[in-house]
């Protein structure tokens, strides 16, 4: 492998994380010129220590609903920077029949209520971002709905999203203010060959009935920034507790191989991969892509010093599980102090998911399980990152939509 670039690697921000306690106070951010005024928290039970259901909490103390993780308003933008961004949306559906999800994911029962579509489309606003990867929404159409009647004037002329094999029937999607040149998946990647880059120690033991394949294919966009060319690969790898942390492995580590392959062609190349990794700092699917040689857009964030842990909190479980990892030659164009994660709002303490698949309990301006993460790049003239970006065949797609 590669001599690691990590100046602070996957496993000092698990440290970092977790020794920091649960509350903190956002960093001073200027106004984004979007930004509309966060929805007021609601407020805490009337009973402390019952849940929504009148149920007995083992908690003595609820914690109202509130946004409790990130910064409430999106650094501003230096000039010429383009904010780079994922954001797992947590099951986005249209209205629209799809016929071929029916039975147990008959996508008519995943209907996205407006006021949830309305919290997401508000975060996406402030979180500003030019070239915005998403995880989680039902297809192209339903894309395109969502950017027509909700994200108007915000520029994302360009958009793709793409079939990545996953039956449940959602995908990873892109929108940009730059056009996509070029986009593929890798729904039939065999994953069984990446048993032999399992070097040392820490791996998860080998599961017969896990990583033969993607759950969800990667989303490779090409997207030219004003000649400036940047790939992505938009992922969201395998869910689940540790008892799936050999089939995440194999998904990153085959990540790594289709990087590595278009750094082995020009390895000034600007390549991020982006998204949910559904992995802990500490654990080896988040470490992957630094043992690699990738630079964890955590090094590049605001606030490097004292209590942080809330602010780089990416899910509502408490956990930071979202990641942005860049090439060598991306990351030396990376914006310092840049890397932030958006606040969303938070369900109460007491709320439990799994008792309301509807999300018929979410508080009001509730937009996603996830918050948003975004690192802002400075383009720079280079004559080896003119280069296009190749690497190892996959599977093509149809042509981005750019109307």
């Amino acid at each position: 492998m590669q001599t690691p670039l990590l100046a602070v690697g996957s496993a000092a921000l698990a440290v970092l994380l977790a020794a920091a306690p649960s509350q903190v106070a956002a960093p001073p951010a200027p106004k984004a010129p979007t930004a509309p005024k966060a929805p007021s928290a609601p407020k805490a039970p009337a009973k402390p220590g019952t849940t929504q259901d009148g149920e007995a909490s083992k908690s003595k103390t609820v914690k109202p609903a509130g946004y409790w993780f990130g910064v409430p308003k999106a650094p501003e933008k230096k000039k010429g920077a383009v904010r780079v961004a994922a954001f797992n949306v947590e099951n986005l559906f249209d209205a629209v029949d799809d016929p071929t999800l029916q039975g147990e994911y008959d996508d008519m029962t995943m209907v996205t209520k407006p006021s949830r579509v309305e919290a997401i489309a508000d975060a996406i606003r402030r979180l500003d971002a030019d070239v915005l990867c998403i995880e989680e929404i039902e297809g192209m159409d339903a894309l395109k709905w969502f950017r027509d009647n909700y994200l108007k004037g915000m520029g994302y002329d360009h958009a793709i999203s793409v079939e990545v094999g996953y039956y449940r029937g959602v995908e990873q999607a892109c929108l940009s203010r730059f056009p996509i040149t070029s986009h593929a998946t890798y729904v039939q990647e065999d994953l069984s060959d990446m048993d032999a880059k399992r070097d040392g120690q820490g791996w998860a033991g080998k599961k017969a009935d896990q990583g033969a394949k993607f759950q969800r294919s990667p989303l490779r966009v090409d997207v030219d920034v004003n000649g400036y060319p940047l790939t992505l690969f938009a992922v969201h790898y395998k869910a689940g507790g540790k008892e799936f942390e050999y089939h995440r492995e194999s998904e990153v580590l085959q990540t790594l191989e289709f990087v590595d392959a278009i750094l082995k062609e020009n390895p000034a190349a600007n390549v991020a991969v982006l998204g949910d990794f559904n992995a802990t700092p500490s654990m080896k699917a988040a470490k992957v892509l630094a043992d690699g040689g990738m630079r964890s857009a955590y090094d590049f964030r605001g606030v490097k010093k004292g209590n942080t842990k809330d602010l780089y909190t990416t899910h509502d479980s408490g956990r930071a599980i979202d990641y942005i990892f860049m090439s060598p030659g991306l990351a030396q164009d990376a914006v310092d102090g840049s890397f932030f994660v958006l606040s969303v709002m938070h369900p109460a303490s007491d709320y439990d998911w799994r008792k309301d698949p509807e999300k018929e309990k979410v508080p009001a301006g509730y937009a996603s399980d996830h918050c948003p993460i975004a690192i802002d790049i400075m383009p720079k003239d280079s004559a080896a990152k003119a280069e296009p970006a190749k690497g190892k065949g996959p599977e093509k797609d149809a042509k981005p939509d750019e109307d």
